[in-house]
């Protein structure tokens, strides 16, 4: 079976629920119940998306979001707000090594203090423009927008780390 890539002439995209979305093709053929997926989320959010059928087999490909009507895409980012939400981490208060790994806690958008825990460097990533990914120990990611923004106490305590 080749590959269905999906542009504003081959197909549009309507939100039916929370994370899926409903594929309508220009010969009127429909799929239904698919979820999108970034295939690289952190370094080309906007680009090759896959709609994975509930069987998690790829019905389409998107490679540019930009490709798609506005309604397709808004149906797709409102999918990827819900689906990727990642805390954004506003403010560090403490940083601690302990039994070969790091505790941080931090507040977040989300409301107040959390704690959590990861390996040391191999769970931090750098994204450039001060932008900062961390992934904890149960697998949860967390982002700094810009750590050039953040007060100087977080600063402080998270400059050893980057």
């Amino acid at each position: 079976m080749d590959r269905l890539y999906i542009t504003r002439e081959t197909g549009t995209i309507s939100r039916t629920d929370l994370t899926q979305v409903t594929l309508t093709m220009a010969d009127g053929t429909t799929y239904e119940e698919l979820e999108p997926r970034r295939l690289f989320p952190t370094t080309r959010p906007n680009a090759y998306i896959t709609l994975l059928d509930k069987d998690e087999k790829e019905i389409a490909l998107i490679r540019d979001l930009g490709e798609l009507d506005d309604a397709s895409r808004e149906a797709l980012e409102a999918c990827f707000a819900e689906y990727y939400r990642v805390p954004q981490i506003t403010r560090v208060v403490e940083t601690r090594a302990q039994f070969g790994s790091l505790a941080w806690t931090v507040y977040t958008d989300r409301g107040g203090p959390i704690t959590f825990r990861f390996r040391y460097r191999s769970d931090i990533f750098t994204m450039g423009g001060g932008r900062v990914i961390v992934r904890d120990s149960n697998d949860n990611r967390y982002e700094i927008k810009n750590v050039n923004e953040m007060d100087a106490n977080s600063k402080r305590l998270l400059f050893p780390y980057l």
